[in-house]
């Protein structure tokens, strides 16, 4: 996979610029530097002189003209002006002259560019541009275009850098590599990424819960609603039952009044004189009703609950024909026909009752079976307990939110997928990029150690996670075999050489019209600072679209093309000499 969101090439153009290189540096009231006039040539100028004579605060006006509000050696830029002074100036004059008919910054039409920095003790200070005033903004704007970024530790390595750098973790060393070359972006990508995968991993977990949780509810509330169903069936059984038994009790006195009128046509038989006049007749008419349970249907299938038809409506008239004939025993008829009043008196009151419960059913039992059956029902409707009447309401109200939250909870699922997606293709950027990165610093690194019997080669290990991801260096003199860079198994002048000889590579690898490297050999024995001297040199011939600052105490020989210049403290006050002048 290329690396998509950006290219080595592209980072490298934004650090690149058309040459320009710093003619002269000028310092009023600045720490040491009464006055002092640096000129420097296009290509290599070290600086020398004996400790505390000035010789990095050369370098450091150059850093606090171009913009740095921060130094090692002070956190208040008012800091820094020369004791006694209330102000103090410091300025940089690059060269803007024409070449091929074309200037490094084109809109300023002058040989040379100055920027000036103004100091003031109560913590104030302002830029100059050829003597017009300009935000901090613009100055850093117009820097850009030179491919200058004083900030960068590629570009200006202050004193202890190199020693700081080599005491970092190898964690921090890849930091600050990344930092350097301008990729930290990748990083913070992978980071924002992260972010919004540990946040749709939040999201979809809560999710989860409040799917199980409706889940739950849903399932609670659809016993309840079957429970409500089942109820609802019994209930109506029951009803069916009362409506049977009421009639049951009428059918009960009608066959008591059929009876009475068998024996009263009996005797009249007997009588031979009895003519029979028997009118019953009863009709009723049965008219089928069906009460149909509709249920709601959800979205979910649902279960099919049985649609029973208990209501059975039926007109039945009936109507008895009493066969009445005296002729025989007129006081036994007189006693049936008593009997027989006083129960259809009964049987009408009953019907009465019956009838505002229901319509008589077809097929009527006893009333014991009948009794039996309602005792049983009343069991079962009393054995579900209570239940609430909106039992279906709360049923369809959970089911909906659980298919809301499933199809949240669903788009969730696939944002989280996409999520894991974007982390690991940020990171297979940021690991591609890396890798093209050391692909091209290495052979440079091992360039420069050569020209100090050197050999080394780079590791990136951890690439997996960015947290855990570590930068090694490998290094060996003198046709040993490279051993990791440490403590363990080098000297440290050793150590210094070779992270200075990565830093160079990587410096090379950053484009800019000026680099610095601040006192880099204070601490080496004179085999290891020979070999600084030589690794520097080498790098600064090498890189001829480069101006290179050196700064070092100790003695360096002479050779051309290369400004020298020697710093004194004369009674508490710098100066500044070009040897050969």
């Amino acid at each position: 996979m290329g690396v998509s969101e950006s290219s080595v090439e592209a980072i490298r153009e934004r650090t690149s610029s058309r040459r320009t290189y710093i003619r002269e540096v000028i310092l009023e009231n600045f720490m040491s530097h009464e006055y002092s006039r640096i000129p420097l040539n296009p290509r290599i100028n070290i600086v020398t002189g004996p400790n505390g004579a000035g010789k990095s605060s050369i370098l450091l006006g150059i850093a606090v003209a171009l913009g740095q509000t921060y130094t090692e050696r002070s956190q208040r830029l008012s800091d820094l002006i020369r004791r006694g002074e209330e102000s103090a100036r410091v300025s940089i004059v690059f060269d803007n002259k024409e070449v091929d008919g074309e200037r490094p910054i084109p809109w300023i039409n002058s040989d040379q560019l100055v920027i000036t920095r103004y100091i003031k003790k109560n913590g104030d200070y302002w830029h100059y541009v050829n003597n017009r005033f300009k935000t901090k903004a613009e100055v850093e704007y117009l820097l850009q275009q030179l491919g200058i970024n004083p900030n960068n530790m590629l570009i200006i390595m202050h004193q202890n850098m190199i020693e700081q750098f080599a005491a970092k973790s190898n964690i921090e060393k890849l930091k600050m590599v990344e930092d350097a070359i301008g990729a930290s972006h990748f990083r913070r990508r992978i980071i924002e990424a992260e972010e919004k995968l540990k946040n749709t991993i939040s999201e979809a977990q809560t999710l989860k819960r409040a799917l199980d949780e409706a889940k739950a509810a849903v399932e609670y509330w659809r016993d309840e609603y079957e429970k409500l169903v089942k109820k609802n069936m019994l209930e109506e059984q029951k009803k069916n039952l009362e409506l049977e038994y009421s009639w049951a009790e009428v059918q009960e006195v009608e066959e008591d009044i059929y009876r009475l009128q068998e024996k009263r046509e009996a005797l009249k038989i007997e009588a031979l004189k009895l003519r029979g006049e028997v009118d019953y007749h009863h009709e009723e008419a049965g008219k089928l009703r069906e009460e149909l349970l509709e249920l709601f249907k959800s979205k979910e299938s649902l279960e099919s609950f049985e649609r029973k038809l208990e209501s059975t409506i039926e007109e039945y008239v009936a109507e008895a024909l009493a066969r009445y004939k005296l002729e025989i025993n007129q006081n036994a008829i007189k006693k049936i026909d008593s009997e027989i009043s006083r129960l259809e008196s009964l049987r009408n009151e009953k019907i009465a009752k019956a009838l505002v419960i229901g319509e008589r059913p077809k097929n009527i039992r006893r009333t014991s079976e009948i009794i039996e059956d309602i005792k049983t029902v009343t069991l079962k409707i009393a054995s579900l307990g209570e239940i609430s009447p909106e039992a279906e309401d709360m049923y369809l109200i959970a089911d909906a939110r659980y298919r809301e939250t499933e199809v949240k909870s669903q788009q969730v699922e696939e944002n989280l997928k996409k999520a894991l997606e974007e982390v690991e293709h940020r990171k297979e950027n940021w690991r591609n990029f890396l890798r093209q990165v050391i692909s091209e610093v290495e052979p440079r690194y091992n360039a420069i150690l050569s020209y100090v019997d050197g050999a080394g080669k780079i590791m990136l290990r951890n690439l997996e996670n960015p947290e855990e991801a570590h930068l090694e260096l490998f290094v060996g003199f003198r046709g040993a075999g490279p051993v990791l860079l440490d403590a363990y198994t080098l000297s440290g002048g050793e150590r210094i050489v070779a992270t200075l000889a990565f830093l160079l590579a990587l410096q090379n690898y950053v484009k800019s019209p000026f680099r610095a490297v601040d006192e880099f050999d204070v601490h080496l024995d004179p085999l290891n600072r020979e070999r600084m001297v030589k690794l520097i040199i080498a790098s600064a011939k090498n890189s001829s679209d480069s101006q290179y600052f050196i700064i070092t105490p100790g003695k360096l020989p002479v050779e051309e093309d290369v400004n020298i210049l020697v710093v004194q403290n004369i009674s508490g006050r710098s100066m500044v000499g070009k040897v050969g002048e």
